[in-house]
């Protein structure tokens, strides 16, 4: 490459010398006399430089090339068996402030921001590598970390557990995404292996709704699909992925161990059956674009999509902290969600149906259910290059019942408004705000209240290089 750049360099500047320098000659084919001008009967014998000025030019490129070499040598070598190694990062910074309108019984409540809240958050701190090893397969480790103020109950929040993102001092790291793809293992698909993308989320955020940076996929969301502050399933697990894409269709068809990447932080419990989790999402692409599924631009491209997703998920959780054959969930959602996007503007809706039952292995007589239904539309429109509207409202219900007795019918609703400014290509800032109204008509409002009625409003920076 050091060479390459210097033999350019040394024709550039001999280039100029004869530009600048050449002394163009003539002769007369008659007598061999030489001529510095044109006349009759004279032929052009060519351009012509002087030999001491090549030679001063030629040594003054060897002393630029040594300088070069010098600046070189202060860089440090990167090596690996990978053919290309890329690195990226995405970063969402922002401030919080949270207005709960309910007081929070530390006890018994399972408010995201117990208390009034604010203050600046690391919402997602991703750092990505990935090595190619052509032109398709690749292998990729995406490290992350949070601190946020959010802290549901259940968490770790005393000073003495440092560790612990969302009550203690240091951000929590851990690795996201760790996974080797290849391409085309079966016609149009191919396949993740490790912690890998499970088949609906990472879809959802590339597709319909883009701005994880200060608001989760309604499936995703804590206090939204349940009141009990655990998602109904998160973005990667320990499994296999396999993703198809054609022009028409694209779908995503894996098997995972279930419990999500980060398992269950407080007990500590990794799945502990044979059982796994069977989760898919399948596509129709309307007008094409399947291909590009997740790649498009919505700022320039036009597509509709519409998409059936579900799980079954056997001994999905375990519900105690010390013993692992306490209690267990059996857990299946099924979901249809359709999306239209132009450049001006995007509008996606979906609805869902969940399922968890819960069987207390040492009381065989004890069960505990809970029934989902959530729907949810967004939208953005674009007025202006560069500024994006957005708004989305979510709808839930979740009916629990302990040994066929209703025990809570737990109702919420959530409006969120948003101005999104994108500064250049790497930066983009985002003023949003979220109402949540929820109650449980089940138990008098001063016990029933979960605590999640609140609302919130954020700065958002997205940073992405």
């Amino acid at each position: 490459m050091k060479k390459v750049a210097l033999s350019a360099l040394a024709a550039a500047m001999i280039s100029g010398v004869a530009s600048a320098d050449a002394l163009t000659l003539y002769s007369d084919p008659k007598t061999g006399q030489v001529f510095t001008t044109a006349g009759e009967g004279r032929v052009e014998m060519g351009d012509f430089v002087s030999a001491k000025e090549v030679d001063m030019q030629l040594r003054d490129i060897e002393s630029k090339g040594s300088e070069y070499q010098d600046k070189m040598s202060k860089y440090v070598n990167v090596k690996s068996k990978a053919k290309t190694l890329e690195f990226s990062g995405t970063h969402y910074l922002g401030f919080t402030s949270a207005n709960p309108s309910t007081k929070v019984d530390s006890a018994t409540a399972n408010s995201n921001y117990p208390g009034r809240s604010s203050g600046f958050e690391m919402r997602r701190n991703y750092v990505q590598v990935k090595a190619y090893f052509n032109d398709k397969d690749y292998a990729r480790v995406t490290l992350d970390s949070t601190k946020e103020l959010a802290s549901p109950v259940g968490t770790t929040q005393d000073s003495s557990d440092l560790k612990t993102s969302q009550g203690g001092g240091y951000a929590d790291v851990f690795v996201k995404y760790a996974y080797l793809y290849l391409d085309k293992v079966l016609p149009y698909t191919g396949v993740e292996m490790g912690i890998v993308h499970r088949p609906w989320i990472d879809y959802e955020e590339h597709n319909g709704w883009h701005y994880r940076s200060f608001n989760k996929v309604m499936i995703e969301e804590k206090g939204t699909a349940t009141e009990s502050g655990v998602d109904l399933v998160n973005s990667a697990d320990f499994g296999v992925n396999f993703q198809t894409k054609t022009d028409m269709f694209s779908s995503e068809i894996g098997i995972f161990n279930g419990e999500g990447y980060h398992a269950d932080k407080i007990a500590g419990n990794q799945e502990s059956t044979s059982k796994l989790s069977t989760e898919w999402r399948l596509t129709g692409h309307i007008i094409g674009s399947g291909e590009k599924v997740g790649k498009n631009d919505r700022t320039k491209d036009t597509y509709a999509n519409i998409s059936t997703f579900g799980l079954i998920s056997k001994n999905h959780k375990d519900d105690s902290a010390t013993v692992n054959d306490v209690g267990e969930y059996d857990r299946s959602f099924y979901g249809i969600h359709a999306v239209y996007n132009q450049p001006e503007f995007l509008i996606a809706a979906q609805y869902l149906t969940a399922k968890d039952d819960k069987r207390n292995q040492r009381l065989a007589t004890t069960f505990d259910t809970k029934d989902y239904t959530a729907w949810s539309i967004n939208a953005e429109y674009r007025p202006i290059q560069d500024w994006t509207v957005i708004g989305r409202y979510d709808d839930y219900k979740i009916e629990s019942e302990f040994n066929g007795a209703v025990s809570s019918n737990i109702e919420g609703d959530k409006i969120i408004a948003g101005l999104a400014y994108k500064y250049n290509k790497n930066v983009s800032f985002i003023a949003s705000a979220k109402f949540i109204d929820e109650k449980d008509s089940k138990v008098p409002a001063k016990v029933g209240d979960t605590g999640e009625s609140k609302d919130v409003y954020m700065m958002t920076t997205e940073l992405k290089w």
